[in-house]
């Protein structure tokens, strides 16, 4: 059993505490139906399979209204709908449900944004940081970035670098080298990719000094 420390409305939705930290977070108008009071003791779980009870088809159709504006992950999905107040049980229950009617894809949103990359200079550290921020599985992830092959990666950092190297060019030659191969590098490309394509655009002896 928990003793509820705190209870705060953060616009319309319920922040429940323990021993001074957040335990769940209930939309206001659920949490009226099933209220507590500071000084209660509860059963949280107990209480979060009762609101969830409660929230299923509303915390559903939220997740359609979603999709409606944009194709999501399971995860951006699953964050979205716990900011709004409802229960991770509810959340979970929604997801599968989505899953099962396929109306969520973790995996063909991954292809799609593998897709959109390929004839833009993009790196393929760069893309795989997004797929991970986005909650795509390293499996999903390493299947879609399959089309980010070895020769894409190398004309997509040259194209890259020429772009980049306006910024340079009026720099000493070694510390134009150096600025390029780092911009190239936070863009995500590997580092032979960088290497190939600085030394077609700037070529010298100082080159391999800077790797």
């Amino acid at each position: 059993m928990n003793i509820i420390s705190n209870i705060q409305d953060r616009r319309g939705v319920m922040e429940i505490s323990t021993d001074g930290c957040v335990g769940l977070k209930v939309r206001k108008q659920h949490f009226m139906k099933w209220p507590l009071e500071v000084g209660d003791e509860v059963d949280l779980e107990e209480y979060e399979n009762s609101i969830a009870s409660l929230q299923f088809s509303d915390a559903y159709e939220s997740a359609l209204n979603s999709l409606d504006l944009c194709a999501r992950t399971a995860r951006e999905l699953e964050r979205s709908l716990l900011a709004k107040g409802y229960v991770p049980s509810a959340v979970e229950a929604v997801v599968q449900r989505l899953r099962e009617n396929r109306l969520i894809d973790d995996r063909q949103i991954a292809g799609r944004m593998a897709e959109a990359s390929v004839n833009k200079a993009v790196g393929v550290y760069a893309l795989k940081r997004k797929l991970r921020s986005k909650g795509i599985s390293e499996e999903d992830a390493a299947d879609a970035l399959e089309a980010l092959d070895e020769n894409q990666q190398k004309a997509a950092a040259r194209q890259a670098a020429e772009k980049l190297y306006r910024r340079y060019a009026n720099l000493p030659v070694r510390e134009a080298r150096a600025k390029l191969s780092q911009a190239l590098a936070r863009r995500g490309f590997s580092w032979d990719a960088v290497r190939e394509a600085v030394d077609g655009i700037l070529c010298g002896d100082d080159f391999e000094d800077q790797f």
